[in-house]
């Protein structure tokens, strides 16, 4: 596993983005300095690697005590022989075994959200039962607007949702002209693009393969809610 790799999976390991990251690191970088969330995507893709007293900072973050990992051996002996990179890894285990020093990390926030277990349809139609959902921890990588989930089934909603997919739904029972909706027609249960001019609404999908679904006034349609991711 090369160097930038293991950086991405301790990040991901403790839960953290990479805002949450950079972040937490200007608390240990020199007073005026900060990192961007570009340079941490930088080192993560393996473009650039950080400098010492970043890498230091970001070790401290990410609680992980050997910063070796994070350099090549070229870079790692920027200025220092092997008795002085002893010596810095001595302190800086100094430093992380003092609650003084050590900087201790708020948990990602969570929360249970419904997931409803039939899938609703981006393309021919599915039944979506209010009763057939089950409770799932999410932590804010999901929009704080969701009130519940939904995996789709079929393509008609492709490019911007795929086959399987799970999307997030604000709930509401109105929608505008334009937002994509969780809706119910005439039996069957869709995800699609609401359009109406006033006189007509029908149900489009962003494939263009598939044509609209026109909803006639006679038959039974409801809005679930808006789709927020």
């Amino acid at each position: 596993m090369q160097w930038y790799e293991r950086l991405v999976q301790e990040r991901k390991r403790l839960g953290l983005s990479q805002d949450q990251v950079v972040a937490a690191m200007s608390k240990y970088l020199p007073a005026g300095e900060s990192v961007g969330k570009g340079a941490l995507c930088s080192w993560e893709s393996g473009r650039t690697q950080p400098k010492i007293h970043h890498a230091l900072a970001l070790a401290r973050v990410l609680n992980n005590a050997d910063v070796s990992y994070l350099f090549s051996p070229e870079s790692l002996r920027d200025g220092l022989n092997d008795a002085g990179l002893q010596k810095l890894a001595e302190f800086r285990s100094l430093l992380l075994d003092s609650p003084r020093y050590r900087m201790e990390i708020d948990p990602p926030k969570t929360r249970l959200i419904p997931i409803y277990l039939q899938a609703a349809s981006a393309g021919t139609g599915q039944i979506l039962d209010d009763d057939a959902f089950e409770e799932i921890e999410v932590d804010d990588t999901v929009p704080a607007s969701a009130d519940f989930g939904v995996r789709l089934a079929g393509d008609s909603m492709m490019p911007r949702f795929t086959d399987g997919q799970m999307v997030w739904v604000k709930r509401r029972d109105v929608a505008e002209n334009g937002e994509i909706v969780m809706c119910y027609y005439d039996g069957q249960s869709y995800c699609k693009k609401l359009w109406t001019d006033g006189t007509k609404t029908e149900l489009r999908s962003l494939n263009p393969a598939y044509q609209p679904i026109h909803v006639c006034a006679d038959a039974p349609f409801r809005i679930f809610g808006v789709v927020v991711g």
